[in-house]
């Protein structure tokens, strides 16, 4: 893997990644990211067919410095999602960073319907976190909390802001989203997305599948490139917010 930016360098090493990729001081959110050159973000309704060996190495990168993982429960079933699991090669981070030795896992869900049983809650060494809202059926909650922590966030939806507080004072400051698409939105929309680390995979997909950001709304932040590697030919963008947005009435003005 090379560097190209900020400064250009043949090849990077785990600490030199852990560096470029470091969460400011206080943490963030930063959102985790693959997509092919003509913008889909999954082939089949997966992204495994479009990621390779580099990008699954900088997913296991991104794991490693974070705190918690955020997952949306429609891509947790899809992409079978299991628990957060220590990965001996990025094991010296976790420790240099103070962390526990995987990151928990939460899981998004308006409704609280996931499985109890499954691998995410009964193989979790780190327990898993479920982030839902009041409207959720009380027996699933119930369920859920014999399993898994389950902070209620909102009434009728999740408010992510809310979510936010709550893992930060679960001293998980540290936030790495991977989506899905839906999820994404909701933070860009909600301005809380500071961070966009973007996989760019040198495939053509075709077929319908839709962008990493799914919104209701316009919302044209801009980011900041701040870091770019290659490996490969996949390409490693990190952007961070560069406090440049846009309403949708500014952008109806500017159309009109």
């Amino acid at each position: 893997m090379r560097c190209l930016l900020p400064k250009p360098f043949e090849s990077v090493d785990i600490d030199q990644l852990a560096s470029l990729y470091a969460y400011p001081a206080d943490g963030g959110i930063r959102a985790n990211m693959v997509t092919t050159l003509d913008g889909a973000v999954s082939a089949n309704g997966k992204s495994e067919p479009i990621s390779g060996p580099p990008d699954k190495y900088m997913f296991g990168v991104l794991r490693a410095l974070a705190d918690v993982v955020v997952v949306g429960a429609g891509t947790a079933r899809s992409e079978g999602y299991g628990p957060g699991r220590e990965r001996n090669e990025f094991a010296h981070l976790r420790v240099a960073a103070g962390q526990q030795t995987a990151p928990a896992i939460a899981v998004v869900t308006r409704s609280a319907e996931l499985d109890p049983s499954s691998s995410l809650f009964v193989d979790a060494k780190v327990r898993t976190i479920v982030i839902t809202s009041e409207q959720a059926d009380s027996d699933r909650r119930t369920a859920l909390s014999e399993v898994a922590d389950v902070e209620i966030c909102g009434e009728s939806e999740v408010d992510l802001a809310e979510a936010r507080r709550r893992l930060r004072a679960r001293g998980l400051g540290r936030i790495l989203t991977e989506g899905g698409p839906r999820l994404l939105g909701d933070f860009a929309a909600a301005g809380l997305l500071d961070e966009l680390a973007l996989s760019i995979s040198p495939l053509i997909a075709g077929g319908n599948a839709g962008r990493i950001v799914h919104a209701s709304t316009v919302i044209l932040e801009r980011m900041r490139l701040r870091t770019l590697l290659e490996a490969d030919q996949f390409l490693f963008c990190l952007y961070e917010r560069n406090n440049d947005r846009q309403t949708e009435s500014q952008v109806e003005a500017v159309n009109s």
